[in-house]
């Protein structure tokens, strides 16, 4: 009998230096060097003893991970645990490829999981100041993008002389307009083309642009003369109102200050999503309005939107913009028109997040943190439903990185139960607080970060599985504003003091 632990849903991208999850999970050999995460879930009611987990191959030679084994004692009946591969995509073809992964536990033979992945390529066309971003099933190119930029107190400190930097390279533009053009590959007759991967609304590739252009100039900074990605560098029209944010201090232990600007900027990110709605994107609801006459065929289309942000985007929050945008639909016998102006709203919203710290640890005993996420409707994101980490600030500002894992395993109290947990290990954080001459003695504080993850089952219809996306922040420490005049929002859920 084979091992009761499977891969039940698509494994996601995550990007190292930031630590965040990519817009849909989607991959992109923009970046070269990515993660490949996956969950694992014992679908049996018994748990699993001596548990090891592998990546057996890439169905694309030209991503290349990095072999490793993960090895469990037991877990839990129903539990399910989040790992990740390190990997090289630089030569990484867009399209689909299947990912193998292999589980054996005492008792079973092997259990082999195959998924597939999504990868998409975008590049930067400096002479036009574009983006394409290239699927199997055609190129995006995005162009005149508008946004809103830092404001000038953007790096400043905060009026009561607190500390409250944001390295200017690294502020959130707020998207506010932007310009899609799409070309099929090939060429189709009908009303609908091919949805990129099958799967989601083209505004995704959109999204992905803007978070990979917000990201790349931390990821070469952090990695020294730009070896982890290629130069996608551009300009953007700045409109008012300006943008706050604050950031924490630079973190040598793990560049941490790229998480905090990766997380704002996906945030930032997700306002394309939001102008663009959720249950249609401006392509699809074009297409559907402007019917090709019998023997045209669509060779290109084109979407111009802007919208009016009416609250600043927050993770979690139900926040409002006004869109209005045209579609154009070229096919080799004319060329068809259709425009919206509507409001629309973040459905990617939550409720409160309960966060738990212990009050004092002696040192020099493990840090630990877990927090439970509800929805709208006062239920619990639990399992799989959630990408989360926490960053543990130290007495004196050093920042360290923790998956929070609902998994059974550790300081989380039970599998599936809505606890996410994790913990930072102190002998091991001591030697480099010694490095940057800090102790580990004192106050520190905790920060809880988590994005939704798209669960749509393997074969769901293309239509429906568009409307399921994830990636989005549905709980952060780190809030963007509009308002220049409220104190820093990066706010700390939990304290413990070390002694």
């Amino acid at each position: 009998m084979n091992t009761p632990l499977q891969v039940l849903t698509r494994p996601f991208a995550i990007e190292p230096v930031s630590s965040i999850m990519l817009p849909d999970g989607i991959f992109d050999n923009a970046i070269y060097q990515l993660r490949i995460a996956a969950h694992f879930t014992n679908t049996s009611a018994s748990p699993l003893s001596n548990v090891t987990i592998y990546l057996e191959s890439v169905g694309d030679p030209g991503i290349v991970p990095t072999a490793h084994t993960f090895t469990f004692p037991t877990i839990p009946a129903g539990g399910t645990v989040l790992l990740a591969w390190d990997a090289d995509f630089q030569h990484a073809t867009p399209g689909k490829p299947l990912v193998s992964f292999v589980a054996r536990a005492d008792g079973f033979a092997a259990q082999r999981s195959i998924q597939q992945i999504f990868v998409s390529q975008t590049r930067f066309d400096s002479a036009s100041n574009t983006y394409t971003c290239t699927v199997e099933e055609g190129t995006l190119t995005i162009s005149n993008i508008q946004g809103h930029l830092p404001g000038k107190s953007w790096g400043e400190p905060t009026g009561n002389g607190k500390e409250c930097r944001c390295p200017p390279r690294f502020g959130p533009m707020v998207p506010t307009g932007l310009t899609m053009a799409w070309q099929p590959n090939p060429a189709y007759a009908g009303i609908h083309a091919e949805l990129p991967f099958s799967d989601p609304w083209w505004k995704v590739l959109a999204i992905i642009v803007a978070a990979i252009a917000a990201l790349v100039a931390g990821i070469a900074a952090a990695a020294g003369a730009g070896k982890a990605n290629f130069s996608v560098g551009g300009s953007v029209e700045e409109t008012d109102p300006s943008v706050k944010c604050c950031s924490l201090k630079g973190a040598a232990s793990g560049k941490t200050e790229f998480t905090v600007a990766g997380v704002a900027s996906a945030i930032a990110s997700g306002a394309i999503a939001v102008a663009c709605s959720d249950e249609a994107d401006p392509f699809w609801r074009g297409q559907a309005a402007t019917p090709p006459a019998a023997g045209e065929t669509t060779v290109a289309e084109r979407v111009v939107a802007k919208w009016k942000m009416l609250e600043a985007p927050v993770a979690g929050k139900a926040y409002k913009t006004d869109v209005s945008w045209t579609y154009e639909r070229f096919t080799t016998g004319k060329t068809y028109h259709y425009a919206v102006t509507e409001t629309q709203v973040n459905v990617h919203a939550a409720g409160p997040v309960k966060v738990e710290t212990p009050d004092v640890v002696h040192a020099f005993s493990p840090l630990w943190v877990r927090a439970a996420f509800q929805r709208l409707d006062g239920t619990l994101f639990k399992g799989s439903d959630l990408y989360s980490f926490a960053l543990f600030e130290a007495p004196q500002g050093l920042y360290f990185v923790a998956p929070l894992t609902d998994d059974g395993l550790g300081f989380d109290p039970g599998a599936n139960d809505g606890t996410y947990a994790g913990s930072l290990d102190l002998e091991r954080a001591y030697r480099l607080l010694l490095q940057q001459h800090q102790d580990v003695r004192g106050v520190w504080r905790v920060f809880v970060f988590a994005q939704d993850v798209n669960l749509t089952k393997p074969g769901t219809p293309p239509q429906i599985a568009a409307q399921h996306i994830g990636g989005f922040f549905v709980s952060s420490a780190i809030e963007i504003t509009f308002d220049d005049s409220l104190p820093c929002p990066l706010k700390a859920q939990s304290t413990i003091t070390v002694v």
